[in-house]
């Protein structure tokens, strides 16, 4: 299970990448000649200690991509094809194993093979001690007179969210020297009054094979429904020819338990692939300092996609950047595949009756996530029209890996002294 739970990181440290946001650094660009071949790798060729779940990224100006993923150190296995963002998530990879990698872009009828590039992934975390700390999730904003203020969540390398460090746990830099906590007024908390909102799909397979599971599937979902916490609201799907949304978001348990009276039986087909795609849809992660919207699909099936109405790659392309969890029941499911859309994890039940404990572990990893995000402020001293670099850490953090700090840019632009009031 301790690969399956390390799927949940992955979300969390996609989403950062914005404009705004604490970013990575980047390899210098090829000439605009050669933009079609595929550059800028990430994560690096040949970074190691990656964590099980990573989004591959790379730059290109092709409109159209095929991706090979495997552990030789020519990839042929084709992970992905045609796809026309820039990234891809993977799921469900080894311990200490070294992965390769290489992008295919297309342009008006014109084929460019990229290099092949490799990552390495860390080793076994300490059941107990989470083998360290990842930061992920962050917004960095600025205001007048000079004050810098970052979002950002801790967790560790067994997904359980860090709730307990303080403001002497983390180091903090500016254009790499240490910040002084006194001139800057520094102060790290744990953000417990942020105000936050967890949007959850749970999305029930209802297609005939599930004839005799109908009432336990209704009364799992009842169960898990009653553990909501005040600030998650749920949308409720059932599926099988196609997703179809039984209530709306909410958080009212009584209006949810309620609308589980329409998840009946459904149709002798399967349309997987169309429900990951209309429950990702549903709902968009926001993660600001004053207001944070966390989505997560919960996602119950008993088969494959037998339908083929939509295909594989539609389906991850609408989970990127995504958080899903997904449960299988019986000898029908695929789990590999469940595994690649799992972004969360995925979890293998043999019985109806498993089922309502995997929920309940679903909602405890959701809530834990919920809590771990702490808030940074502090003044700096910084003035002219500059941009600077703000790196984050945790002090004696033994994870070395791509997350194992925040690292982005501020500008001062717009940064003044002022005196305190009622002081010269």
């Amino acid at each position: 299970m301790k690969k399956q739970i390390l799927h949940f990181l992955i979300i969390g440290m996609v989403v950062l990448f914005t404009s705004c946001d604490l970013t990575k650094d980047s390899t210098t660009s090829p000439e605009v000649s050669d933009r079609l071949v595929p550059y800028n790798p990430y994560p690096p060729d040949g970074q190691t200690e990656e964590l099980l779940v990573v989004t591959l990224r790379w730059e290109s100006d092709g409109d159209e991509f095929d991706v090979y993923f495997d552990k030789k150190s020519s990839p042929s296995k084709l992970l992905v094809s045609n796809i026309d963002n820039k990234s891809v998530v993977v799921t469900g990879l080894d311990y200490l194993t070294k992965y390769y990698w290489k992008v295919v872009s297309k342009k008006n009828g014109v084929v460019k093979e990229g290099t092949v590039w490799n990552f390495s992934t860390l080793g076994r975390p300490s059941p107990n001690s989470g083998g360290g700390y990842v930061l992920l999730k962050n917004s960095i904003e600025t205001s007048t007179p000079s004050n810098v203020n970052v979002l950002f969540q801790v967790v560790d390398l067994n997904n359980q969210g860090i709730t307990d460090l303080t403001e002497a746990d983390f180091e903090v830099y500016e254009d790499g020297l240490p910040i002084s906590p006194s001139e800057s007024e520094l102060k790290i908390v744990r953000k417990e009054d942020l105000y936050y909102r967890i949007k959850t799909v749970l999305m029930l397979d209802n297609s005939t094979s599930l004839t005799d599971s109908i009432d336990a599937i209704q009364l799992a979902a009842a169960d898990f429904i009653r553990n909501l916490v005040p600030y998650q609201e749920v949308a409720l799907y059932a599926f099988s020819e196609n997703p179809v949304l039984l209530q709306d978001f909410t958080s009212d348990k009584n209006i949810l338990i309620d609308a589980l009276s329409k998840y009946q039986l459904g149709f002798p087909t399967t349309n997987l692939y169309g429900a990951v795609v209309e429950g990702a849809n549903k709902w968009k992660d926001v993660f600001k300092i004053g207001e944070t919207i966390q989505g997560y699909m919960v996602l119950f099936t008993d088969g494959r996609d037998t339908q083929g109405s939509t295909s594989l790659n539609q389906a991850l392309n609408a989970i990127h950047n995504k958080i899903v969890f997904t449960i299988g029941l019986g000898k029908e499911i695929e789990p590999e595949i469940l595994t690649r859309l799992g972004t969360g994890g995925f979890f293998n039940v043999n019985s109806t009756a498993e089922i309502e404990s995997r929920l309940s572990e679903i909602q405890e990893k959701i809530v834990t996530y919920a809590k771990s995000f702490y808030l940074l402020t502090y003044k700096s001293p910084k003035r002219g029209n500059f941009n600077h670099v703000l790196t984050i850490r945790v002090k004696n953090n033994p994870y070395t890996g791509s997350y194992a700090q925040l690292s982005g840019n501020f500008n001062s632009g717009t940064f003044f002294s002022a005196k305190l009031s009622g002081k010269l």
